[in-house]
């Protein structure tokens, strides 16, 4: 008899045992199954956050658009997430769910469960802008965005209402070609000073006027019917200038960076045997570090902020 309950009694444990290897099968899997299908939806709100907070200051029905097809490419689910714009047009928040059916949890009485993700974007204005900046100083403006402002660099005429030049850098005409053509590659931040660059630059203009207007790039740009309302996110005629607290300055001299501002080019000519650039100020989202304390001046970074 004793022999029997020795038997029982390993029976009794290998029962157990294997109960217990299930249920820690049915936690290892299913909760890793959950672990992967979270990371998954985390990732396809996120880039949709990011994406349509590119079109907050242009158009937030669009922003919607762009948000719901980065969620439709991304799997998720038609009726299983929602969008939502901030009352200031400056974040967009999206929440979204899934449920998950188990593969061993259903053994312990564990069918099936929900996840749940949510990701907001913000905008603010940019800190500091690495690449891509034009050499032509903004003293802080006053005007209203879609207004015609000329940036013009000439030798002792950098003030009254004029942009003077940049050296970002380096000196001289080949480095402010660069630079005005393509955008320094470098990084400028709010709080740095920079160097004004003197003189008129004038054989810098017929460059500048070819590049913005090959038969290539007009071709690109009539077939998107470009103009300061209705452009392409690459635009060659969207430039990212500093801002900075005066171009009261005489020759070569030292200004400080207080933001950004983005500027959409129309026309490069000569104006009096002076390099003229003509343009509009316009509310734009383009890469860089934010800081929400700056004065906002229409050129925006954003970044995700998580709300789970």
């Amino acid at each position: 008899m004793r022999k029997l309950n020795e038997k029982g009694n390993i029976a009794i444990i290998l029962c157990l045992v294997v109960v217990s290897l299930f249920a820690f099968t049915a936690f290892v899997v299913d909760i890793g199954i959950v672990y992967v299908d979270k990371a998954q939806l985390t990732d396809a709100i996120d880039s949709a956050a990011l994406a349509s907070s590119l079109e907050l200051t242009q158009d937030s029905s669009k922003a919607y658009t762009v948000a719901n097809d980065y969620l439709s490419k991304n799997n998720v689910q038609q009726g299983t997430s929602s969008v939502i714009i901030g009352s200031d047009k400056k974040s967009i928040q999206i929440k979204a769910s899934k449920n998950i059916k188990y593969i061993f949890a259903p053994i312990i009485g564990i069918k099936e469960g929900n996840i749940n993700c949510s990701t907001k974007a913000v905008i603010a204005p940019l800190k500091s802008v690495t690449g891509g900046i034009r050499p032509f100083a903004v003293e802080k403006y006053n005007y209203s965005y879609g207004d015609v402002v000329t940036l013009k660099n000439g030798a002792g005429s950098g003030y009254n209402g004029n942009y003077g030049a940049l050296a970002l850098g380096g000196t001289g005409a080949n480095v402010f070609r660069n630079n005005t053509l393509y955008g320094y590659s470098g990084t400028v931040s709010v709080g740095d000073y920079i160097s004004t660059e003197p003189g008129n630059m004038a054989g810098v203009i017929s460059d500048i006027s070819d590049y913005l207007s090959t038969e290539e790039v007009e071709n690109f740009i009539n077939s998107e019917n470009s103009t300061v309302y209705n452009f392409p996110r690459n635009s060659i005629r969207l430039w990212t200038i500093p801002l900075v607290d005066s171009m009261q300055v005489n020759g070569r001299e030292q200004v400080l960076v207080i933001g950004f501002a983005e500027f959409y080019v129309e026309t490069v000519g000569k104006n009096a045997g002076k390099m003229e650039i003509t343009g509009r100020f316009v509310r734009y989202v383009i890469k860089g570090k934010i800081d929400d304390t700056l004065s906002d001046t229409g050129a925006y970074g954003a970044k995700l902020t998580r709300d789970n």
